[in-house]
């Protein structure tokens, strides 16, 4: 297996050069991963909230890029299902395949919040965003030789069997719950999109970043900034915390097996709540349902 520390190179006869698409990158996780991804050789989008943050961080990246288009910024509001489907549009309209999602923006919410489409935000912005994302530039991912889809979990899954009705709810909230929830989420959707993907060349993983110093979940009460005072102290940096999500982006040959859980590089093993095939598919169904998915948005509904 070639090491995805070092960048490929590469001439005027290879290949089309191949495109990723990064959610939550205007900083931490996903910013680092845009920058390697880069010296990789890919061309990166950068998805993001509609601040400055965004714009001024596809900016930075692109002086250093090397060469012209290599990035560009899609504003959005992931919380929002219509909006993730607006985004959905501007990738069609740039790029005709996607060789690489980086499902990685989230969210650590401290006090119950519904998005305007009846949510609890966390479980919103951390599993029902990313899984309409990709059902929505499926053909894009089709379009690519090798297409991976990267989603960023958590170790933080390790609370319990997600409770559907209660996560999608946020009813009664906790938010440590409504995170590890989330994460397990993530883990699941990576595991039932290796099993439904429309063609077996669609490789989905989940990976855990460790504990990173990113500023997530930042807020004005007491846990908020214990949690910030610790990250300070004991965090990883946003590069090392990128660093296994770059490895299930670039590793050649691909990682097995498809849909894995992957930490620090290595495959592991989640919580035996995270290998639960029924659940995975339960959460699949509902999810489909959730978030509006028409019948020709839909995988593989023969694998139910």
């Amino acid at each position: 297996m070639s090491d995805p520390a070092t960048p490929a190179t590469h001439d005027a006869f290879d290949a089309p050069t191949r495109t990723a698409l990064i959610t939550g990158a205007s900083g931490g996780i996903g910013l680092a991963m845009a920058r390697a991804l880069l010296e990789h050789g890919f061309d990166v989008t950068l998805v993001a909230r509609p601040t400055p943050r965004g714009e001024r961080a596809a900016a930075d990246l692109a002086k250093h890029a090397g060469r012209d288009g290599a990035v560009t910024f899609l504003p959005a509001d992931l919380a929002s299902l219509k909006d993730v489907r607006r985004l959905a549009q501007d990738v069609r309209a740039r790029t005709p395949h996607l060789d690489l999602l980086v499902n990685n923006a989230g969210a650590f919410v401290y006090e119950r919040a519904l998005t305007e489409d009846g949510f609890e935000r966390t479980f919103a912005l951390n599993h029902l965003s990313p899984f309409l994302l990709t059902h929505l530039v499926t053909d894009l991912l089709l379009a690519a030789p090798e297409p991976r889809i990267v989603t960023t979990s958590s170790a933080a899954e390790r609370m319990g069997a997600i409770d559907l009705e209660r996560a999608a709810s946020g009813t009664p909230y906790s938010a440590w719950r409504a995170y590890g929830w989330s994460k397990q989420a993530n883990i699941h959707f990576a595991r039932e999109a290796a099993r439904r993907a429309p063609d077996p060349k669609v490789r989905a993983y989940a990976f855990h970043p460790g504990f990173v110093n990113t500023g997530f979940g930042g807020g004005s009460g007491v846990l908020s900034r214990l949690v910030a005072l610790t990250q300070r102290w004991f965090a990883r940096t946003p590069e090392q915390g990128a660093d296994t999500g770059v490895w299930a982006s670039t590793a050649t040959p691909a990682i097995e097996p498809n849909g894995a859980f992957l930490v620090d590089r290595k495959v592991s093993t989640p919580s035996s709540a995270a290998r639960d095939d029924a659940m995975a598919r339960d959460l699949w169904e509902r999810s489909e349902a959730w978030v509006e998915l028409t019948p020709a948005e839909r995988w593989n509904p023969d694998a139910a």
